[in-house]
């Protein structure tokens, strides 16, 4: 018996040593592996990227939306993307790729693009709208998840709103007249007379100000996303059980009221706005000037014993920064008595550039506020001029030569926008020619009369050479009192079709209280 126990156990070892063989060779199904969580801590450092449980929830004052967006600068009157801008880099690096690694899902954005001021308003919503765009495209670029039209593109013609929101920040003295200009013109859409009172305003010393610490911050496009909650970090929702449904009451017998005449409401038809044309006058700024010297029209030249006004003409190029102009003059006196033997015939062309002492860079000297380039000047010059001078019938010179040298000048506006200007100038430099001297008649035969000129040469017509002389000038070159004139601006009167509003009102404005202002589409210009 204790033999048969013995083979008994051994065997009963044996098949469960088999039969965890066979289970342990056996397939079983793998469970599917869930997704790891998003960890939306890791979104914390960029405060522009929010999360939301709905789009309902979303709502921003100015004042978060300024707290929260980041910002692209832009450079004056540029709307391409500034490469080595901070954001951008940022974006580009860290944001974007771990929103597409996240596969996050976009549930609004927020995209702000605005222009400083001091443009005129026209071209500020144009560049608004071009900033606001390249930041768009930007994104498109970068991001692989959907992108719809959940996202919100305003246009701040003319950053004010953010304007008032930095000056009260930094405790600026004139934070409360800035705002109560704002509040009173802006809801009206009388953007116009805002920039005229604030220009105006202690002789344009606050325009300045706001123009050197605050306007290069308002050159931007701002925005903030807002990305639903993953689901994976959503908490399990408890859904309580439906309440039984109440009996409905038995109704009630209806009772008879008496019958009420509605009153007849007449509706006026609505008011037709005709279109109009009217003009809208621009601030301008200075581009080119003709001018001319008074001077020259009444030189009197001697050898000839007469007056002999000299031509002239000369533009000048203005610049929006800096110190320096360019300009181009042209003389041209062509005085002929050919029975006196009597020429004065001269062509010179001058190329200039000028140094004002008083800058005319469009930061210092915007448009409107008269002449930008005015006061004393430093000039550098050259020139170039053919000529042929003749006194009587023995003296005759014709040859050509250039120069160059230094001026100074002092220019005085005329006129209250500062259009019509007097210059003062006095040049010196050196002027070497070369010229071959002639005369009437063959200066070899004498006797031969054929009433024609020739060089004065009387060696072998063989061995002639022109411009075998040279004569040099060292000294004043030029003496004027100049006379000029603005002939082409930056910014000239423009014709806009539209419809006439009534005063007070605007076809697309709709004025917030609780919001400094909205975004305007006509307001004047600057």
């Amino acid at each position: 018996m204790a033999r048969m126990a013995k083979v008994g156990n051994s065997f009963v070892a044996a098949v469960l040593l088999l039969f965890s063989i066979t289970l342990s060779a056996a397939p079983f199904p793998s469970l599917p592996s869930l997704p790891a969580p998003v960890d939306t801590s890791a979104y914390s450092a960029y405060p522009y990227v929010r999360f939301v449980e709905s789009k309902d929830s979303i709502k921003l004052t100015d004042e978060q939306f300024y707290d929260l967006a980041g910002k692209v600068i832009f450079p004056v009157n540029k709307w391409y993307l500034p490469k080595r801008d901070s954001l951008v880099l940022q974006l580009q690096n860290e944001v974007f790729p771990l929103i597409n690694r996240d596969s996050l899902e976009l549930a609004y954005m927020m995209l702000r693009g605005a222009a400083s001021p001091e443009g005129p308003t026209r071209w500020n919503k144009t560049l608004g709208e071009r900033r606001a765009e390249t930041i768009l495209n930007f994104i498109k670029q970068n991001l692989t998840i959907p992108l719809n039209d959940d996202f919100d593109m305003e246009i701040d013609v003319e950053d004010y709103r953010t304007l008032c929101i930095m000056m009260r920040r930094m405790g600026d003295k004139d934070y409360g007249y800035v705002q109560a200009l704002c509040d009173r013109y802006l809801p009206t859409g009388q953007i116009a007379k805002l920039k005229a009172t604030l220009r105006t305003t202690r002789q344009s010393t606050l325009w300045y100000r706001l123009f050197r610490e605050y306007f290069p911050r308002l050159r931007a496009a701002r925005v903030v996303f807002f990305f639903y909650v993953p689901q994976t970090n959503k908490k399990p929702e408890l859904v309580e059980p439906e309440p039984l449904p109440e009996p409905e009451p038995e109704p009630e017998p209806p009772v008879e009221e008496p019958a009420v005449e509605e009153p007849v409401v007449v509706v006026p038809p609505p008011t037709t706005l005709e279109p109009e044309t009217w003009v809208e006058r621009f601030p301008r700024r200075e581009l080119l000037s003709v001018k001319t010297n008074l001077l020259f029209y009444g030189v009197y030249m001697p050898g000839y014993n007469r007056y002999c006004p000299i031509p002239n003409v000369a533009i000048e190029y203005y610049p929006l920064h800096g110190h320096f102009t360019y300009g181009a003059s042209f003389d041209c006196p062509w005085w002929q008595d050919y029975w006196g033997h009597k020429y004065f015939q001269v062509r010179n062309y001058q190329l200039e550039t000028r140094y004002y002492f008083r800058s005319g860079d469009i930061a210092v000297r915007p448009e409107g506020q008269g002449a930008a380039f005015k006061g004393l000047y430093l000039q550098a010059y050259g020139h170039f001029g053919v000529f042929g001078i003749c006194f009587d019938e023995r003296r005759g010179w014709v040859g050509e030569g250039g120069g160059a040298g230094l001026g100074v000048g002092y220019v005085l506006p005329l006129s209250k926008k500062g259009h019509w200007r007097m210059e003062f100038q006095l040049q010196a430099g050196v002027f070497v020619c070369k010229y071959d001297p002639y005369q009437w008649e063959n200066p070899i035969n004498p006797a031969y009369r054929d009433q024609l000129y020739y060089y004065d040469w009387k060696g072998k017509p063989s061995a002639f050479k022109e411009r075998q002389y040279r004569f040099t000038w060292i000294g004043p070159t030029r003496l004027g009192i100049t006379l000029s004139y603005d002939l082409l601006y930056r910014k000239a009167r423009q014709k806009i079709e539209g419809i006439r509003m009534p005063e007070g009102t605007s076809p697309t404005l709709h004025y917030n209280p609780l919001v400094p202002y909205e975004k305007h589409e006509k307001g004047g210009d600057k």
